[in-house]
């Protein structure tokens, strides 16, 4: 069996989500952040792991069965991750209903974050700025000033067997961005 991470007490200890926008950190009361249109910044503290994969999407019902919530079929948890590029250069987030992303850092020259992020692979804090977001479904990337629906996602950590099927998956964090 292939497990892509270490086993620790509690996902919320394992991946701290906080945003930043104009210089202010948010902190989104119960993963729920309200934003301006305007670009922003994910900060994350992370411990116990070098990477994970996030998935974003603009359907509700989606983010409510992945989270267990309610019961549609969620092609994240049947799909690996998509590669981004390296230290964030394209300032995006690929929002996509079928894959997730897999965003890592295993040292100050491999990572998807923007640069300079802090620490070792076992407790690292990173930002990644966001500027954009590239829709999968339209194959075209749209400025967050033209965003209308809340845009929801999950940070989890699964573990495949040596076909990489999901086997299970621990959710690390979930939330929502809104636009005000």
């Amino acid at each position: 069996m292939i497990s892509l991470v270490l086993g620790f007490a509690g996902a919320q200890e394992r991946v701290n989500v906080r945003i930043k926008q104009d210089y202010k950190l948010i902190n989104g009361s119960g993963g729920v952040f309200t934003l301006k249109k305007s670009p922003f910044k994910f900060v994350f503290h992370v411990k116990g792991t070098d990477g994970f994969l996030i998935a974003f999407t603009q359907q509700d019902d989606i983010y409510r069965s992945a989270i267990g919530e309610a019961d549609l079929e969620v092609m994240w948890f049947a799909n690996t991750g998509m590669a981004e590029s390296l230290f964030n250069s394209e300032k995006s987030v690929t929002i996509s209903d079928e894959a997730p992303s897999y965003w890592y850092f295993t040292g100050i020259t491999e990572h998807r974050f923007d640069p300079h992020p802090q620490g070792t692979a076992q407790e690292w804090m990173a930002e990644r700025s966001v500027d954009a977001f590239y829709l999968t479904e339209f194959s075209d990337t749209y400025l967050i000033k033209d965003m209308v629906r809340p845009l929801y996602f999950i940070i989890y950590s699964p573990t495949y067997d040596e076909d990489y099927k999901l086997i299970d998956k621990q959710i690390l964090y979930h939330g929502q961005l809104h636009w005000k």
